[in-house]
């Protein structure tokens, strides 16, 4: 199959899938739309940490970023979600930017205690700081201000599903690209070995810088689409411990892939839904679950599920091929 058709069709059937499901199980249409835009979340983790390998404590901030852009012009300036939108996405990329030469200059512990740093900096100042524009902890509304866009009014929560399953849709194949891309496997590459890329010639600098902006950005994308989505904001949304929590979907989807980031969010997120209604300490139940998932596969949920068709369709192949001597 020709591997642009694989980029598209294979976000196109996922998001159909869930398209059908919000049909199939009605009550949980708010679920399905925060399962695809936690995917965003995650993706922008997995691009630092299961392409570059490198692990960041800060992705809350950076969430909190485009949520806090997107409310605050809501609330003050203006009235159209779609730029909301688009400005909260600007928020990330400028954030990235102008962080990014000094952030990727660390490695290791160093690179994820700044980004925690920065997490808990980010707390205090929309928090404290900013309490006569953000009000503190009692969060900014903005509901009532948001206007109806031509073609699809997103203030509705049916409308606004669809229009996030576009928006996870073109990021998906955008990100589908971006991993069979030049810019995906120098990601992989560096990863592996960064002295060996600096040899061939490679600006590792610039490449670690590009990918730390597009992980802001994907980070921003998803805490605009929050934040569109609750029509409230509160500085809660960029706690440290949502750092933790996204690695674990990062790890539990499969960290490296083009699709861990859905089935990390999906299982992250059913496990926190499903085991909460019974047990206060959650955590340790999705902590339990993700230890035995990364044992079993090592590429997580999206990797077990490739590994058990591998084995299906090499299985089917050696049977067709005995059917086929048994016949000549």
């Amino acid at each position: 199959m020709n591997k642009k058709v694989k980029t598209v069709l294979g976000p196109f059937i996922l998001v159909v899938l869930l398209s059908i499901s919000r049909y199939l199980f009605s009550s949980k249409m708010t679920f399905i739309t925060e399962i695809a835009i936690y995917s965003l979340f995650v993706m922008g983790n997995n691009i630092l940490y299961g392409y570059l390998g490198m692990v960041s404590f800060g992705q809350p901030f950076y969430l909190s970023i485009g949520a806090w852009t997107s409310a605050i012009f809501l609330a003050y300036i203006g009235h159209n979600p779609i730029l909301a939108m688009l400005l909260g996405i600007a928020g990330g990329v400028i954030t990235g930017f102008v962080l990014g030469p000094f952030f990727i200059r660390l490695r290791g512990d160093y690179f994820a205690l700044i980004n925690a740093a920065l997490c808990a900096i980010g707390v205090f100042v929309f928090q404290k700081l900013l309490i006569g524009i953000t009000r503190g902890e009692d969060g900014l509304w903005f509901r009532t201000q948001m206007s109806r866009v031509r073609l699809l009014d997103i203030r509705l929560p049916n409308n606004f599903f669809f229009f996030v399953m576009i928006i996870f849709f073109i990021v998906l194949v955008l990100y589908s690209h971006m991993n069979n891309s030049v810019l995906g496997s120098s990601f992989k590459a560096l990863k592996v070995n960064e002295r060996k890329m600096r040899f061939l010639g490679f600006d590792t600098f610039r490449i670690r810088w590009i990918g730390f902006i597009l992980a802001s950005a994907l980070s921003s994308l998803s805490g605009s689409l929050y934040a569109l989505n609750l029509g409230f904001v509160n500085p809660s949304l960029g706690e440290t411990h949502r750092a933790a929590e996204v690695l674990v979907a990062t790890l539990l989807g499969g960290s490296g892939t083009v699709y861990g980031p859905f089935f990390g969010a999906l299982g992250f997120l059913g496990i926190k839904d499903l085991v909460s209604r019974w047990v206060t300490r959650w955590e340790l139940v999705v902590g339990v679950i993700t230890l035995i998932v990364m044992f079993r596969f090592s590429k997580g949920i999206w990797g077990g599920i490739r590994k058990v068709s591998l084995k299906i369709y090499d299985r089917d192949e050696r049977s067709a091929g005995r059917c086929g001597r048994q016949r000549s």
